[in-house]
């Protein structure tokens, strides 16, 4: 018998999220409730799309059954959304499992979708999103370990949920942000099991020729005599003499593209709750320090908003930007050189990523 996941989701963590989760964000419980209520078939939906192929299936076995997932937290609910380190820890917890289900091009404009649906700031749907997806996929976990399954056993799980998953009423702003045009469409994308998608393809035989005619036979001998004769003048006819090699052009020499001149401020964007500097980031601070200088004074700047508690969001602006000045000066950069400006806060209309960047200047 195949569990109902979103029913076993629905009488548990969702009862007990709702309450702390509204308090934690300062938004009203009934939005909170639509939010979560719209939101776990979604990722419900989200995971079925990555267990439909061999490889899905793998990549989202390693993220359930990992480390950070922890099958205890479903009975500390309002433990865990208290505030602190703890929350902090599942907040990161949950940021990484939503970039690997849903990548994070994605994570933003789910969250903006979920944000217009339920009635609450684009910020608390972003936190609720990172909240709910480590009490998802440990509820997940707990049923892999219950029944030893493996990679196909939880995509089969998952696969499984359709006919349940396809009574839900789904806003098709959250599938749209998925890539989707409606959350019908997106289950009728995924086969009922994976052997269904692993099955091999069957080989198309090929009739073999008929053989050759007693008449083409009759020829052979004289088909051979005359391949001998052609044979014997290619071997005693008189050869031309081969051309003079003609002297190769020397390669033409291409002046290398000029580097385009970084202009500052010079901006280093995070992911959602994190202070480590990425890849981008990485080649943005490696600009500043090679093509403007490793001697001039900077100002270095975190920015953040007023969404969800203000302390905390002042805390990581601080992290990120102190992240930035340490790469600043393992780059050369000397750390005299480097002041630290206090946490600039966003208002009014911006990009979400906006308030989640540290911007480098020249200092006056």
């Amino acid at each position: 018998m195949v569990s109902n996941i979103l029913e076993l989701f629905s009488g548990g963590p969702s009862q007990s999220m709702v309450g702390a989760v509204s308090k934690m964000l300062g938004e009203n419980e009934s939005g909170v409730q639509s939010a979560v209520s719209s939101l776990i078939p979604t990722m419900l939906g989200g995971m079925m799309q990555k267990a439909s192929t061999t490889q899905g299936a793998g990549d989202l076995f390693k993220l359930v059954t990992g480390a950070n997932v922890d099958p205890g937290m479903l009975s500390n609910v309002a433990g865990l959304l208290g505030g602190g380190a703890p929350t902090d820890k599942l907040l990161s917890t949950g940021a990484s499992l939503v970039s690997g289900l849903f990548g994070g091009d994605k994570a933003s404009g789910l969250a903006s979708a979920l944000s217009s649906v339920a009635g609450i700031k684009t910020g608390s749907a972003s936190t609720l999103i990172s909240v709910a997806m480590p009490f998802l996929f440990g509820m997940i976990k707990k049923l892999v370990s219950e029944r030893g399954l493996d990679a196909t056993g939880l995509a089969n799980l998952l696969l499984g949920q359709k006919a349940t998953l396809s009574k839900a009423n789904v806003d098709p702003r959250l599938t749209s942000a998925l890539g989707f045009s409606s959350f019908s469409n997106m289950l009728d994308r995924v086969p009922a099991s994976l052997a269904a998608v692993a099955a091999p393809a069957v080989a198309k035989v090929v009739p073999a020729a008929p053989p050759a005619s007693s008449g083409l036979l009759k020829w052979l001998p004289w088909l051979a005599a005359l391949i001998g004769a052609y044979l014997l003048w290619q071997a005693f006819a008189p050869k031309a003499p081969a051309p003079a090699p003609v002297p190769a052009a020397p390669p033409a020499v291409t002046a290398p593209a000029p580097v385009a001149k970084l202009a500052l401020p010079a901006s280093v964007y995070f992911e959602l709750d994190k202070f480590d500097i990425g890849a981008e980031g990485s080649k943005t601070i490696a600009a500043v320090v090679d093509q403007v200088s490793k001697v001039g004074k900077y100002a270095v700047t975190g920015y953040t908003d007023k969404t969800g508690d203000p302390a905390r969001n002042e805390e990581l602006a601080k992290n990120r930007a102190k992240a930035v000045k340490d790469a600043m000066v393992a780059a050369g950069v000397p750390e005299a050189n480097i002041t630290m400006q206090p946490p600039e806060y966003l208002t009014g209309s911006y990009e979400d990523r906006a308030a989640r960047r540290v911007d480098i200047n020249k200092a006056n």
